[in-house]
């Protein structure tokens, strides 16, 4: 409960929060990726048709990023 002459704060939500972070994720990915291991270990990255996200897959097949929102299944 909030006293008399306090302050409420107003938090982000995850969603939000992570929709500052992204573009710094996409444009700078190894600084927050170990990308050279990814490679070494036959990974690719790769941006999602039906969402925009990118991804690391390790196979070609992989055309979406595997969200259910994306491939239309749980």
């Amino acid at each position: 409960m909030v006293e008399a002459g306090e302050e409420t704060v107003q938090c982000l939500t995850t969603k939000e929060i992570k929709a500052l972070a992204r573009p710094e994720f996409q444009a700078n990915p190894e600084k927050f990726y170990p990308v050279e291991t990814f490679k070494k270990i036959g990974f690719t990255r790769a941006q999602c048709p039906k969402c925009a996200n990118f991804y690391w897959r390790r196979s070609e097949k992989a055309d979406t990023c595997g969200d259910s929102n994306c491939i239309g299944q749980y």
